[in-house]
């Protein structure tokens, strides 16, 4: 076992690609996700429950706030260097900015799943 992977993790999805690509963090199916930030209620391979373990409430802010005062910055950014007119931030922000939230929260969801699976599993 080398870089530090114990036995019951070789070969499971890391962080990224569960999150990414919807993986169950212990048998690598599709089917992570049943909304754009909302787990599945089990996993339709092995059984692992999911929605069970689906954190919610203030903890996720810690997720999004660094993602919005990022935004922030880049929109003030981008207006300071190019000058746009305001219809044009108008267009671009709101897509960038629900990909943006919505990648922070899968990344943060995930990363809370698959703690909270390893933790469980002996």
């Amino acid at each position: 076992m080398t870089g530090g992977e114990s036995q019951q993790t070789k070969g499971q999805p890391g962080i990224t690609q569960a999150a990414l690509f919807g993986l169950c963090p212990r048998c690598g199916a599709k089917g992570l996700w049943a909304g754009p930030a909302r787990f599945a209620e089990s996993c339709g391979t092995c059984g692992q429950e999911l929605a069970a373990h689906e954190p919610s409430g203030r903890l996720l802010y810690l997720a999004v706030l660094p993602v919005t005062v990022l935004l922030i910055l880049a929109a003030l950014k981008l207006d300071d260097a190019l000058r746009p007119p305001l219809w044009l931030h108008a267009l671009l922000w709101p897509p960038v900015v629900a990909l943006a939230v919505i990648g922070a929260l899968r990344f943060a969801k995930t990363a809370a799943l698959i703690a909270r699976i390893r933790k469980e599993t002996p």
